[in-house]
């Protein structure tokens, strides 16, 4: 849903654009928070998004396209790693919760043992590296955009930042 805003700015590489796309991150990677938290509080499957991969959110269609003209600002590589992260991490949290397995309990397969997971324990740790990879990411994308908007218009003019 939110991912469209991202589209249409993909259009145009400007400074303007560059800053909406990177503004447009933070929100939409909070969201994932407060779904792992309605996740532990109970919530069904249909009422939480289900993860998708990195590359395929509003942020990463940008990122991975329009963003990696950006090769000038060395901090987009740290945002790129963090952002897997915090969909890897998502992606876990929910699967360890709604088994696709349909066991009932996670389990961890360990030298070909299936081991049972303290499932609340695993998933409030999950929860936790979700919620601080995300506030990593956020600040990540604040000192991004101070580096944008401190560059000239005229050095958007080509559209890669080399």
């Amino acid at each position: 849903m939110l991912s469209r805003k991202f589209i249409i700015l993909v259009c145009i590489m400007n400074k303007k654009n560059i800053l909406r796309n990177l503004q447009l991150a933070k929100p939409d990677h909070i969201e994932w928070i407060k779904q792992g938290h309605k996740l532990l509080q109970g919530a069904p499957q249909s009422a939480l998004k289900k993860p998708v991969q990195c590359t395929e959110c509003g942020f990463g269609k940008w990122y991975y396209d329009e963003g990696y003209k950006l090769v000038n600002i060395p901090q987009l590589k740290d945002i790129e790693t963090l952002h897997q992260e915090i969909h890897k991490t998502y992606t876990v949290l929910y699967y360890i919760t709604f088994d696709r397995r349909k066991k009932p309990r996670a389990t961890l397969i360990s030298g070909g043992i299936e081991v049972p997971v303290d499932e609340k324990a695993f998933r409030q740790k999950k929860l936790r590296q979700l919620e601080k990879k995300t506030v990593t990411l956020v600040r990540a994308l604040a000192d991004v955009e101070k580096k944008v908007n401190a560059m000239k218009d005229s050095d958007f003019q080509s559209g890669w930042f080399v």
